[in-house]
């Protein structure tokens, strides 16, 4: 259904009359028939059916997911494993929106901002309600953290180089404007090496430390509360971009131990685009700055003394939400935290991660493929000039990198701390699109491009066109995924959530061999 025509729908339509116009119509993944035309969804009734499937792994395929998947619009031809970037959002939220709107629009009733929704989201996030704001997006809430420090020429502050434009251009912009400095920390492959090279980068000047929870790129999950616990034994403030833990990973501000926190509802939790929340602890609201005011920053104001007037600043987190309340996109998100909560916390955190496991497993299978082709290494073993035998054929230079082979580079740790619900891999360049098609061979039997080959495989070097290449290919062929550009990255960023399914992966995988076997891999 069309986004702009979902508007037009009249109040209190239940879930089940929208279902009717899905793509999936009533019917699940594995052909069973579901009676839920009628069914409409209610946060204190249990579905209509349970998550019966393997009672030791209800978190794999089973009809309750395929259920599950029928209360989302998604077109059934389309394959989209990029929630990532934004979420699929569900007919329940997609109800509550309408509901909202309708009732405003009907009832001239303008939505009042009562601090009921942060105290409510405070129960899902182990905080108070008074140490939430609401916000458009993490973006609006990292640059509240920022401003709210007080830094000056020569402080700094614990970036990493995996950041989003939005958790990382308002500290860029304090050190082009103001001479603060950023410190990078790189990625470990474990939680240890991330948070050891995080303690590493710290001198007698760093006064924050601003890294997300997890990062845009390759979907690592970092010891935050590690990273936090830390940080405030050393007096350093704790500013956590938390774009995508809310509605994929169980979480818990007061336990995490962080200074302030900037998360949204439109990507995992699966609410509307344009909805998100800042965290400030009640420890540190009170040394924190604020730049802009307006109603439900302060207790009053009277333009009628002289001079005008104005009380306090209300103490709490709330003071940064200024303005007209955007309720109905608040109601929809909501929603969506009942949706969730409905579901499982637990429950989605095994299922994002089983299936996010199942495209790692996938990767690291593709290189010990025997029907991968790679360079003549042996002439007498060449058929159309290739080598047909095997990896074990192959230079070391090839076999060292990450002992992932040639082909693909999981860049995300295969630790269980450090994973979450998604797959960042690189594709590597197939020797022939980097040597010339006639290159000479040398009398060892090995190409003369064999030094370039395996430079491209150095971390940092690798060239950018193979993975972008796949992402262009997959969309065109209804896959959607992620492309990263940014920070030289360059990788390819796999996200699957709840409502996909092995079914799924099993498309992207076909997808990946397709084109594996257009760039001359297979």
């Amino acid at each position: 259904m069309e986004r702009k025509h979902f508007l037009t729908l009249g109040a209190g339509l239940t879930v089940g009359g929208l279902i009717g116009k899905s793509a999936l119509n009533g019917e699940n993944i594995s052909g069973a028939k579901t009676k839920i035309s009628d069914y409409k969804f209610d946060p204190e009734k249990p579905f209509p059916i349970s998550p019966d499937g393997d009672v030791n792994h209800p978190e794999h395929d089973s009809p309750y997911w395929d259920f599950i998947r029928t209360l989302f619009p998604l077109k059934s031809d389309l394959t989209f494993l990029n929630n990532g970037t934004m979420g699929i959002t569900p007919y329940p939220v997609l109800e509550a929106l309408n509901k909202s709107f309708h009732f405003i629009a009907e009832n001239g009733a303008y939505p009042m901002h009562d601090g009921s929704f942060e105290e409510n989201l405070g129960q899902l996030l182990g905080c108070k309600g008074s140490e939430l704001a609401i916000t458009k997006n993490v973006s609006e809430g990292v640059n509240l953290a920022c401003r709210a420090i007080n830094l000056k020429k020569g402080d700094e502050v614990i970036i990493t180089l995996h950041e989003h434009v939005g958790g990382c251009t308002a500290w860029l912009y304090r050190a082009k404007t103001e001479g603060i400095v950023l410190k990078l920390a790189s990625l470990g492959a474990t939680a240890e090496e991330t948070l050891k090279n995080i303690k590493a980068v710290k001198t007698k000047n760093t006064k924050v430390i601003a890294v997300p929870h997890i990062p845009c790129t390759i979907g690592q999950v970092l010891p935050v509360n590690e990273i936090c616990a830390w940080a405030k034994a050393n007096g350093i403030i704790s500013a956590i971009d938390g774009a995508h833990p809310l509605g994929m990973l169980q979480m818990n501000l007061k336990e995490m131990g962080c200074d302030y926190y900037s998360g949204c509802f439109h990507k995992w939790l699966l609410g509307p685009i344009g909805t998100g929340f800042f965290y400030a602890s009640e420890e540190i609201l009170s040394r924190s700055a604020i730049h802009h005011v307006a109603a439900y920053s302060v207790d009053k104001f009277d333009m009628s003394t002289t001079p005008p007037s104005m009380g306090e600043l209300v103490n709490k987190t709330a003071r940064y939400s200024y303005g007209t309340f955007p309720g109905p996109m608040y109601d929809g998100a909501k929603a969506a935290m009942q949706f969730y909560q409905k579901i499982g916390p637990a429950l989605i955190e095994k299922r994002v991660k089983y299936l996010s496991k199942e495209v790692m497993n996938g990767l690291m299978e593709i290189n010990d493929n025997p029907t991968l082709k790679f360079p003549v290494i042996d002439p007498s073993r060449s058929q159309n000039g290739v080598d047909n035998s095997s990896n074990n054929s192959l230079p070391v230079a090839w076999k060292m990198h990450h002992s992932q082979g040639p082909v693909i580079e999981v860049l995300t740790p295969a630790e269980d701390a450090s994973r979450g619900a998604q797959v960042g891999f690189r594709i590597h360049e197939h020797p022939s699109k980097i040597a010339s098609s006639n290159a000479q061979v040398t009398k060892e039997g090995a190409p003369i491009a064999i030094k370039a080959m395996s430079q491209s495989l150095v971390p940092g070097t690798s060239t950018p066109q193979a993975s972008q290449r796949f992402c262009d290919f997959a969309r065109k062929n209804n896959v959607i995924l992620r492309y990263v550009a940014e920070n030289n990255i360059h990788c390819v960023r796999v996200s699957t959530h709840y409502y996909n399914n092995k079914k799924d992966i099993n498309r992207f995988f076909d997808v990946l061999q397709l084109f594996l076997k257009e760039e001359g891999w297979m």
